[in-house]
């Protein structure tokens, strides 16, 4: 019996690499199960024994990847010995160094997801991270009332208008690495701009929770300049 578990996890997860891939590479509207059956070389059947629909193998997906991104957070998230302030840092910290640390990988996934033909890939997976984060956040807002550092009454609420708020920046700097970059004369002014618009969310969050001025930092200046340097 557990060979036969392990057999069924396999192939569940193979599902999950090739679509993963033919999705970012074609885009979701244009990738067909008879395609990623055929990458697999499987038997039709076999596709629709794991999943009743293409919808059903991406909510798979998308589940995959808020799992892991939540098995990076969560201990972050229960550390006792850790203020509010410091987590909700830590917590932002974490997500730029593992992406500034699969930078290839990462740019290329953003030129495909902002596809016009992905904006449903795009969308869906925005949508489905936030009830799988917002608990995360959730906690360190509470953990910020406690301590006096935060001023909020719904935290839930709040940390759900964090997430959106985060969403809408990281949009906006991955509009500025879609488009060319400017000329070297000009590279400092265009940074500048990035940078006031990322501090812009930033301050927008502090208001939100009610924190000291320049006391959130969803991303650091050194982050941003290696997201556009070479």
């Amino acid at each position: 019996m557990p060979r036969v578990v392990k057999e069924y996890d396999e192939r569940y997860n193979e599902f999950l690499d090739v679509a993963q891939r033919l999705f970012y590479q074609k885009g979701y509207e244009q990738t067909s199960v008879q395609e990623i059956i055929q990458e697999m070389g499987v038997a039709k059947g076999l596709f629709y024994y794991y999943f009743s629909s293409k919808t059903d193998l991406l909510d798979a997906i998308i589940h995959r990847m808020m799992l892991q991104g939540i098995a990076v957070l969560q201990p972050l998230v229960e550390d006792t010995t850790m203020d509010a302030l410091t987590k909700l840092s830590r917590f932002f910290d974490r997500t730029q160094s593992w992406k500034l640390a699969n930078k290839a990988l990462m740019l290329e996934l953003t030129r495909v997801m902002y596809r016009d033909d992905n904006i449903l890939l795009r969308t869906k997976f925005s949508a489905t991270a936030t009830p799988y984060i917002v608990p995360l956040l959730a906690a360190i807002v509470r953990q910020g009332v406690e301590e006096r550092v935060f001023n909020v009454e719904h935290p839930d609420e709040s940390a759900e208008i964090l997430i959106e708020l985060s969403q809408a920046m990281a949009s906006a700097v991955a509009n500025f690495l879609l488009n060319p970059r400017p000329e070297e004369a000009e590279f400092c002014v265009w940074m500048a701009g990035i940078k006031r618009r990322v501090r812009s969310y930033e301050r927008s969050i502090e208001r939100i929770l009610g924190a000291a001025s320049n006391s959130i930092c969803l991303i650091t200046d050194d982050q941003l300049h290696e997201w556009f340097t070479e």
